[in-house]
């Protein structure tokens, strides 16, 4: 089976882990997968003696579906992760203009609207917060108030344009910002799902392992088959 087939296989199974049970993976996963899979085809070599001290078949015979759950839930979580981190990037490398932005739109808004109280009041509202959300909700206001009241900035040569640009600005920062966020503390469904497929693997290694070094006590070079040989 592909991988997508062995995680949608599981997919219910991993999604039944209990959060507090979840395990955090503490080796790369790709070489934790790899290690699960050659273990699959050492226990299936040892099968009868294995199952002949207790250890359930069904433990060897789904290491191998569950290690394609693990890798299809990896990819997904690396790919999100990845995205994530570029909204990073790109955060940083934009968020200064668009600061930038909106500061001169505000001040060409309070000499338009010098004369105009009622808008001013609006204007100076906006002007009161300079945060992140702060910044992109200030842009958005500014291009709807601006549209709504355009005689003082046309007379001032604000185009109706440029009014447009801070609104597509704002929107795209605020998807921007909201990938970016998720980039620093991780908490996603899909890392969860990686954590929990991962949770799931381990306890069938780790039992498998258990079982092997028991019953190969005597037979170094089987019982060394069961060793997880990760040295990070």
């Amino acid at each position: 089976m592909s991988y997508n087939e062995d995680f949608n296989a599981w997919k219910e199974p991993i999604e039944a882990v209990p959060n507090k049970a979840v395990k955090l993976p503490n080796q790369p996963v790709d070489e934790f997968v790899a290690g699960a899979e050659t273990l699959a085809v050492e226990a299936t070599k040892d099968k009868e003696a294995l199952v002949a001290a207790g250890l359930t078949e069904s433990s060897i015979d789904e290491l191998t579906p569950l290690a394609g759950a693990l890798r299809h839930c990896q990819a997904e979580w690396m790919s999100e992760y990845r995205a994530r981190q570029e909204a990073q990037k790109e955060w940083l490398a934009v968020a200064p203009a668009a600061f930038d932005e909106r500061d001169e739109l505000l001040h060409h808004f309070k000499f338009a609207y010098r004369n105009h109280a009622d808008v001013l009041a609006k204007v100076m509202r906006i002007n009161e917060g300079n945060g992140r959300i702060d910044m992109i909700q200030d842009l958005l206001e500014l291009a709807v108030l601006g549209e709504k009241n355009p005689a003082p900035l046309t007379e001032i040569k604000i185009e109706a344009t440029r009014l447009q640009e801070a609104r597509t600005l704002s929107h795209h920062l605020s998807e921007l910002l909201a990938q970016a966020n998720g980039s620093a503390d991780e908490s996603s469904r899909t890392k969860l799902m990686r954590d929990k497929a991962y949770t799931l693997l381990l306890e069938r290694v780790s039992k498998v392992r258990e079982y092997g070094r028991y019953v190969f006590w005597k037979n170094e070079d089987r019982r060394e088959k069961y060793y997880n040989n990760y040295k990070g």
